[in-house]
């Protein structure tokens, strides 16, 4: 090409540039595409489409870009998507219930459970395959065996105090969405006849007043998505997608999927060989000090084990079914799942094998320590009720109820691991006296529960 050819390639580049104008094909190899006479391809909403085909070419389109056409079209294509399945009703009513509370009640809302883990691992997925479809779409599929995504569960927490006055007020907003009260001892909403799937209401919020470590029982399933007006659709997108492919079998739409998954940061509290990290934040919750100091020297293993097992022990469900039939299994699945996956494991995953001797080991010398604690106090007082008493004392803080009323859940390894606390002290006490002793304590009357029940 000489001089001429590369000046007038320059000139006619700078012309077509200033009159925004677009040919099919020009000469000399500037190969521009048309242009319309506005300065640019206009895009109009069709919501009804696949989500890649929402946004399509019309020669007076609304849009000027196709990224501002999808933007704004995105809402209208959530909703009538939740329409094809009929979600769209209960979905609003929380939707404008949510809203109301984070503006008027000054709520921060989250989404909760087992759902965010499943978010959490498919972000991940996400993240390594997101330049390849093809790869993406296959492990998608074996995800899908891991059966982590199920019913939505939002949390609302408070800064007020939950007073009764405080919980008649909420169940009044609530209620303007017909919203209605389905716990006795705490804040709890779902629709009046709520979307069932497996069993169990598709949406449910509860109100709360905060999250402590103690409340709480390993950073593996207390993954939150803060949620707000703007992206609390995407949840019930997320849940109108998984909702269809397990009622209708339908298939996925990859496109919302993935735009989704990059817009929805998943909150994970510190943590460290899948403990929490609680640094200067050990939250003792409602135990006294001298079960405190029995569980203290455990931070030997890990300086984290201590918060650990008094989560566990403040409810002992946890550490007798939760952990061992349910969390520990969950966590070795997702584990396997990533190693096939070559995705490194996380720091919020534990290993299981270490857990599991450590609480059959806490299980043991805990069950030591009441015997210890009652042959003292005997000793010194010859007196069962007093000695009881000393132990109901150490045992402050922890509560047996949810055993009782779920004994029935409790596998084998849970009752082994209640055998290591409770056998020998019951022998100590002996079942006969056990079962004519009336004596008003909370750690009798379930030591009675358990003779009964177990021995």
């Amino acid at each position: 090409m000489d001089y001429t050819d590369k000046f007038y390639k320059k000139y006619l580049k700078y012309k077509l540039k200033y009159n925004k104008l677009k040919y099919d094909k020009m000469d000399h190899g500037l190969n521009i595409k048309k242009k319309d006479l506005n300065g640019g391809t206009r895009y109009d909403c069709v919501p009804e489409n696949k989500f890649k085909e929402i946004c399509i070419e019309k020669e007076n389109g609304k849009y000027r870009s196709k990224e501002g056409c999808e933007n704004d079209c995105e809402l209208q294509y959530i909703r009538n998507e939740l329409k094809k399945i009929n979600i769209d009703r209960e979905s609003a009513q929380f939707y404008l219930f949510i809203k109301d509370i984070i503006a008027n009640e000054k709520i921060n809302v989250f989404l909760k459970g087992g759902n965010v883990l499943g978010l959490k691992v498919l972000k991940m997925i996400h993240n390594k395959y997101k330049n390849d479809d093809e790869k993406f779409k296959k492990v998608f599929t074996e995800f899908l065996k891991l059966d982590l995504i199920k019913d939505w569960d939002f949390a609302g927490y408070t800064k007020n105090p939950i007073t009764p006055e405080y919980r008649e007020h909420i169940d009044e907003v609530a209620k303007k969405y017909k919203l209605h009260q389905r716990a006795s001892k705490f804040m709890l909403y779902q629709t009046k006849r709520p979307i069932l799937l497996e069993g169990k209401p598709l949406f449910e919020i509860a109100v709360l007043d905060s999250d402590t470590f103690s409340k709480l029982e390993i950073p593996l399933t207390t993954m939150k998505v803060k949620v707000n007006e703007y992206n609390v659709k995407y949840v019930f997108m997320f849940c109108k997608i998984f909702y269809a492919y397990k009622e209708k079998g339908e298939e996925f739409d990859f496109d919302i999927l993935k735009r989704m998954l990059d817009r929805i940061d998943v909150i994970i509290y510190p943590h460290k060989n899948g403990l929490y990290n609680v640094t200067n934040n050990f939250d003792k919750g409602s135990l006294n000090d001298e079960i405190l100091e029995f569980i203290r020297p455990f931070e030997d293993f890990d300086k984290n084990l201590p918060q650990f097992l008094a989560t566990h022990i403040e409810d002992p469900f946890r550490i007798l079914y939760r952990l061992p039939e349910k969390n520990m299994p969950k966590n070795d699945k997702i584990k396997q799942f990533l190693n096939t996956i070559n995705i490194k494991n996380e720091d919020w995953l534990f290993d299981s094998t270490f857990i599991d001797k450590i609480i059959v080991m806490f299980c043991e010398k805990l069950g030591d320590k009441l015997l210890d604690i009652y042959k003292t106090e005997y000793i010194n007082t010859h007196d069962v009720k007093k000695s009881i008493e000393k132990i109901d004392s150490f045992m402050i803080g922890t509560s047996f109820s949810r055993i009782e009323i779920d004994y029935a859940m409790i596998t084998p390894k849970g009752k082994s691991m209640l055998k290591s606390i409770f056998e020998n002290i019951i022998k100590e006490i002996g079942k006969k006296d056990i079962n004519d002793m009336e004596f008003n304590s909370k750690f009798f009357k379930f030591v009675k529960f358990l003779t009964n029940k177990m021995f």
